[in-house]
Formats: structure tokens, C-alpha cells, sequence
């Protein structure tokens, strides 16, 4: 899953530069399995496209939607993929643009509008209570979940005692063990 560069974001100075290496990347995953897309609005649909074709991408495997969007962090924005009864279920907890830092309205209504469309087939999507944004959690596959204080124990994120996130993370992304970093600032990183 891809949310589109545009000018309405952070990446108009660049835009040239990011839409290359979007293009490559989509590309080079179109190779190898489906590529779900998120374009700010139809011109712009019909612009992706265009790059996609010109550069050789799998258009079969190219699925894009018109769904705006603040900025392009699908990591951060999108679903988490978790099996319940060994089938896949999406998780969509908030997205509040990193604390409150950056715009995110758009962002934080993009899973839901995808999912409407029709873009995740049937796999149930499940709405999460939670501020998370998936690159603030790292899993081995093993049941450690391995996450920073600094992030989702802020109070621009969540008000819950770490004892309650845990019991929730636990239940919801079926962590067994949390390991919590006490830091995990890094110079010039605005989330």
C-alpha cells in the first residue's frame, strides 16, 4: 500500500524527485504482488497512472484509488495486518499526524475509505480506540512486540497507563512480551 505524492503535501518542493522513487518502487513491487495506491484525487489518478505505465510497471497488479491525503506515510497511517481464527483481519487505530504535529484528517480517514472501496477485498477491517502509528511498533513474528515510551505513552497520543496500553496492544496485535525503549528520539525526526 502507497499513498501517492503530491502538491498539496510536504513534497511539493520535491515533487519531481519523490514521484521518480515512488514510481520505481511501485514498479518494483508490481514485479512481485499487487500495488494498492492512494491518489489525491482523479487529474491526479490519471497523472500515477501514467508514470506507472511509462515506467514499466505490472498494471495488472496497479490498483489505484482516489482517496486525498495529508501526507504519504502509509506505514504509519495504514492497517495492521493480524490473524485471528487464522484469518486476516485489519486493524485501523487512529492516526493523529504524529502527536498532533502535522496535519492528518485526510490521512487518519484513508484505511476506511480504502476499505469501503472495496481495495482490501473482503478482510474485515476492525476500527482501534488507540493513537498508533504502525512504524512506532516493531514485531519479530514471535509474539515480542518491541515499541518507545517516548511515542505511545505520550499524552498526545494515548492517556493510558503503561500497564493498560500493554493489556491492549497484547489483545489486539497478540504480543506476548513488550519490550519499551526508554529512548528513541532521533536528530531531525519530526515523529
Amino acid at each position: 500500500m502507497l499513498t501517492w505524492p503530491h502538491a498539496n503535501s510536504d513534497w511539493k518542493p520535491w515533487l519531481h524527485e519523490a514521484e521518480r522513487n515512488f514510481a520505481e518502487l511501485a514498479t518494483q513491487i508490481s514485479r512481485r504482488q499487487s500495488v494498492i495506491i492512494a491518489c489525491y484525487d482523479e487529474p491526479h489518478r490519471r497523472h500515477v497512472y501514467e508514470l506507472l505505465r511509462a515506467g514499466g510497471a505490472v498494471l495488472q497488479r496497479i490498483r489505484l484509488y482516489t482517496i486525498p491525503s495529508n501526507d504519504t506515510w502509509a506505514r504509519d497511517h495504514g492497517p495492521i495486518t493480524v490473524y485471528q481464527n487464522h484469518q486476516p483481519v485489519l486493524l485501523d487505530f487512529h492516526f493523529n499526524g504524529w502527536g498532533g504535529k502535522f496535519n492528518h484528517e485526510l490521512d487518519n480517514q484513508i484505511t476506511q475509505r480504502l476499505h469501503q472501496a472495496g481495495a482490501f477485498g473482503d478482510t474485515p477491517l476492525l476500527s482501534v480506540d488507540l493513537v498508533l502509528e504502525g512504524g512506532s511498533i516493531e514485531s519479530d513474528g514471535a509474539g515480542t512486540l518491541l515499541t518507545t515510551r517516548r511515542c505511545l505513552l505520550a499524552t498526545n497520543r494515548n492517556a493510558l497507563s503503561q500497564t493498560a496500553l500493554e493489556t491492549r496492544l497484547q489483545d489486539l496485535l497478540g504480543a506476548e512480551r513488550l519490550l519499551w525503549l526508554n529512548e528513541g528520539d532521533l536528530l531531525g525526526d519530526d515523529t
